[in-house]
C-alpha cells in the first residue's frame, strides 16, 4: 500500500472519534488519527489551521464512514500574511534528535532482566531485577566499564518456572548471585564517577529500578540519573505506530545471526550497536528502510 501526501485546512475536528475533515480539490475527505499519534499532536489540532501529513491511499470504513488513516504528521501551522506560525514540524523532531545524540559524552547502555509471574495468577507476586547488563563507553566509544551481574531476588528468592524457561537461567546461578544492594552500590559509584547518559530500550528498566529501590528500602538515586529511551526516539524519528523489538531494531542497521538469547549483558551491547547505527542515520551517513515496521 502506497502513501498520499495531504495538505489543507482543517475544516472539522472530532476529538472523541479522532477524525479530521479536509477539502481535497472539490471533495471533503475524512481522515482518522490513531490514538498514539493523536496523543502527540492533539493540542495543535484546531479548526482553521493548516495541516500536512502522509496517509494510506486506500480508504476504509470506520463507524459507517469512509476514512483514510493518517500515517504521520509533517506540519501543523497557522497561515499568516507576514509569517506563518508553526506549531508542529517533523523536521524539528529530527534535528532535535540529531542534536541530542551528538551532544552525549559518557554513555551507559543498561539492560535488566526481571523475574516473571508464575503461570497461575498470583496478585501478591512482585517482579524483581535478577540480572543486570552494563556497557559503558566514552564520547568516542572507548570502553570504560562492562559488567553482568546476577541478582538474588529479595521478596521471591525462588524463580518461577516461567522465568527459568524464558531466560534460560538456573536457580543455582541466581542463588550464587549478588544482593541487589551490591549492584546498587556499583551502579551508584558508576553514576558518580562518569555522570553518564543512561541509554535504555523502553521505559521498563527505569521503572524496575524505581520499584527495586522501594522493595530493598534503599534511597533512590533517580535524582542524579538521566535516562534516554532509545525505543521512543526510534518511534518518533521514524513515525512508527507500534513498539519496535530490540533485535528488529538491530536489523535496521546490520545483518547478524538470528540467535537471540535473553541475557542482560548481550542486550546492553545490542542497545549500544543500535545506538551507533541510529546515530549514523540521524547524521545522514546511513539510510534504512522502516516500511516493514509501520
Amino acid at each position: 500500500m502506497s502513501e498520499l501526501f495531504i495538505s489543507g485546512e482543517i475544516l472539522a475536528y472530532d476529538e472523541e472519534e479522532r477524525l479530521i475533515a479536509i477539502r481535497q480539490k472539490k471533495r471533503i475527505n475524512t481522515y482518522y488519527i490513531q490514538r498514539s499519534l493523536l496523543n502527540k499532536i492533539s493540542k495543535y489540532l484546531v479548526v482553521g489551521r493548516f495541516i500536512q501529513f502522509m496517509c494510506a491511499d486506500e480508504p476504509r470504513i470506520y463507524r459507517k464512514r469512509k476514512v483514510y488513516t493518517v500515517d504521520y504528521i509533517v506540519k501543523i501551522m497557522c497561515i499568516r500574511y507576514r509569517k506563518n506560525i508553526v506549531y508542529y514540524d517533523v523536521k524539528n523532531i529530527k534535528s532535535g534528535t540529531q542534536d541530542l545524540l551528538n551532544s552525549l559524552d559518557n554513555k551507559m547502555f543498561l539492560d535488566l532482566e526481571m523475574s516473571m509471574h508464575p503461570y497461575n495468577v498470583n496478585k501478591t507476586f512482585k517482579q524483581e531485577i535478577i540480572q543486570v547488563g552494563i556497557y559503558l563507553v566514552d564520547k568516542d566509544n572507548n570502553l570504560l566499564e562492562e559488567t553482568c551481574i546476577n541478582i538474588r531476588p529479595t521478596v521471591h528468592p525462588k524463580l518461577t518456572r516461567r522465568t527459568l524457561k524464558f531466560l534460560q537461567i538456573t536457580q543455582e546461578e541466581i542463588d550464587k548471585g549478588e544482593s541487589f544492594e551490591h549492584f546498587y552500590n556499583i551502579f551508584d559509584k558508576m553514576v558518580d564517577k562518569y555522570d553518564p547518559a543512561i541509554i535504555v530500550w523502553g521505559k521498563n528498566d527505569f521503572l524496575a529500578l524505581r520499584d527495586s529501590y522501594k522493595i530493598n528500602r534503599l534511597p533512590s538515586i533517580a535524582h542524579k540519573t538521566r535516562y534516554i529511551n532509545l525505543l521512543k526516539l526510534h518511534k518518533n524519528y521514524y513515525n512508527l505506530k507500534n513498539d519496535l523489538g530490540l533485535f528488529n531494531a538491530l536489523r535496521l542497521y546490520e545483518e547478524f545471526e538470528d540467535s537471540q538469547a535473553h541475557n542482560a549483558f548481550e542486550d546492553a551491547v545490542v542497545t549500544y550497536r543500535i545506538f551507533n547505527g541510529f546515530k549514523k542515520v540521524v547524521n545522514g551517513k546511513m539510510h534504512v528502510d522502516t516500511k516493514n515496521f509501520k
